[in-house]
C-alpha cells in the first residue's frame, strides 16, 4: 500500500497518526488478518505506514538482534570506512537468514520510498532516523539506581546527574542506531550488502 499510494506523500513515514485507532488495526491483524486488510483499504496510506513502523517496534526481539546490538554499534564508530563497511558486513552475516531476509526487504522498500525524495521528503536519512530505534535496541533499558525518600541532598543531586547521564547515554546510542540504520541502506542500495 505504501509503494502503491504512499511514494508521492510527504513525509510519509513521520506522518503520524491517531495512536488508539493504529493499536485498534494491530489487533484486528492479531484477530482476523483479512479483516484487518479490509479495514486497512479504507485508511489513508499513513496508517499503513504507521502500522509497519509499530510491527518493528512491538517485535519481541528486534530486527538487528539484542544480541548483536553492541556488535552493529562498534562497527559504525569505526572511523575508517572501510572497516567500518566490513565490520557491518561482518556483523550482518552473523544475523539470523530470516532476519536478513527481511532486513533487506524492508531495505528494498525504504530505497523505493527515498527514490522518490524530491516529492515525498524521505531521503535515506530521514528514513534511518525513522527506522534507527525502531530496528535496533539494547538487550536490557539501562535503569538509573533509585534511592530512598531519606537520603540526603547530595544523593538527589547525584540521582539527578544519573538521568542526565543516562538520558546522553540514549541519546548518543540513538544516533548511532540511525548511523547503523543509514550504513546498511546505502550499503543495500548500492549492492554490496546481499
Amino acid at each position: 500500500m505504501v509503494e502503491r499510494d504512499g511514494l508521492n506523500e510527504t513525509g510519509i513515514y513521520r506522518v503520524c497518526c491517531v495512536a488508539s485507532d493504529l493499536q485498534k488495526l494491530r489487533q484486528e491483524f492479531d484477530r482476523n488478518i483479512r479483516r484487518a486488510e479490509e479495514l486497512l483499504t479504507q485508511k489513508n496510506v499513513h496508517v499503513a505506514a504507521n502500522l509497519l513502523k509499530l510491527f518493528f517496534r512491538e517485535l519481541p526481539e528486534p530486527l538487528f538482534t539484542s544480541g548483536l546490538y553492541q556488535d552493529f554499534l562498534q562497527a559504525i564508530k569505526l572511523t575508517d570506512l572501510d572497516n567500518q563497511r566490513i565490520s557491518l558486513l561482518q556483523t550482518f552475516d552473523l544475523l539470523h537468514s530470516d532476519n536478513k531476509r527481511i532486513c533487506f526487504y524492508l531495505f528494498d522498500h525504504l530505497i523505493r520510498v527515498s527514490q522518490y525524495s524530491n516529492i515525498n521528503k524521505m531521503h535515506l536519512d530521514n528514513l534511518a532516523v525513522v527506522f534507527g530505534p525502531t530496528l535496533m535496541r539494547p538487550a536490557k533499558l539501562k535503569l538509573a539506581p533509585t534511592f530512598s525518600t531519606g537520603s540526603s541532598q547530595r544523593s538527589s543531586g547525584s540521582s539527578t546527574q544519573t538521568d542526565l547521564d543516562q538520558m546522553s547515554s540514549e541519546l548518543q546510542d540513538s544516533m548511532y542506531q540511525c548511523q547503523v540504520v543509514l550504513a546498511s541502506l546505502k550499503l543495500r542500495r548500492d549492492g554490496i550488502l546481499k
